[in-house]
């Protein structure tokens, strides 16, 4: 992987932070009533939340999301902070990850093309889906309150179900039933963050091959808590605080240098006691 290309996924990396970052704040904001200041507006003023049962549901999660942070010491201002940088950091590593899978043939093309993906329109029209698939068959409109047309509400639980089946392996990052699940990215920001993935620049990023792409993506998007966690440092003069330690000790290792680690440390003793 050549510079320039680490170059550009770290570009794309911090643009679809922020996007993802903004869309999640407004959400919480503009559909569920979390204020920026940490206070919650009477939900009565939000129609999603009186309209649609999913979305007061979201509404009761965040509020006991907020609570559990309140009693671990976390302010609600600063809680919220955490949850948009949560939701941001999981929904992109989802895309980045199903995008490397789809041109892996693991799974068959999920978000490269949208709705228009092959393994969504198997899903629509596969047994049991009768209700997605005339769901779909709706179109872009109307919007309901959260801001989703029909034809998109379905393509959102599709990637659901797809986070639900790749859960079973790695449930950390595709739990579709955690709180980020349910701040998806609306149609805008999910279409601009895909439209982005493929740019003809960044296309050799997901091929066979390039598998220190995600490490790079996870490198990008912890760079600006990296770089504020030396500043305070080295302008006060002491250590680290906690908080800052998984930012300034979670760094991507190149593979290189886990080879060189890994066959001067285990290697070397594998070869010392062989050859004893």
């Amino acid at each position: 992987m050549n510079d320039n290309l680490i170059a550009q996924i770290q570009s794309f990396t911090l643009n679809a932070r922020a996007a993802m970052e903004t869309e999640t704040g407004r959400q919480l904001e503009g559909i569920y009533g979390w204020l920026p200041d940490g206070k919650f507006a009477d939900q009565a003023r939000y129609p999603a939340v009186n309209q649609l049962p999913e979305a007061a549901e979201t509404r009761k999660r965040i509020e006991t999301y907020a609570d559990e942070e309140k009693a671990a010491g976390i302010a609600a201002k600063d809680a919220r902070i955490k949850l948009v940088r949560e939701t941001a950091f999981t929904w992109l590593n989802r895309l980045v990850a199903l995008r490397m899978m789809e041109d892996r043939r693991i799974i068959k093309s999920t978000v490269g093309k949208l709705d228009k993906s092959n393994s969504f329109i198997f899903w629509l029209t596969s047994d049991g889906n009768d209700e997605m698939y005339a769901l779909h068959q709706k179109g872009a409109l109307p919007q309901n309150a959260k801001g989703e047309g029909p034809s998109y509400e379905a393509y959102r639980k599709f990637l659901l179900w797809q986070c639900n089946q790749l859960a079973k392996d790695v449930s950390i990052l595709f739990d579709p039933e955690n709180l980020s699940s349910r701040l998806f990215p609306r149609p805008p920001v999910l279409k601009q963050i895909v439209e982005s993935m493929n740019q003809e620049n960044l296309v050799d990023a997901w091929k066979i091959g390039n598998e220190e792409t995600i490490g790079w993506v996870y490198q990008a998007f912890n760079a600006e808590e990296l770089q504020a966690a030396f500043t305070a440092a080295r302008l006060s003069k002491k250590k680290f605080e906690a908080k800052d330690i998984p930012s300034v000790t979670q760094l991507f290792t190149l593979r290189w240098v886990v080879r060189f680690l890994v066959e001067n440390t285990l290697g070397r003793l594998w070869v010392d006691n062989a050859s004893g």
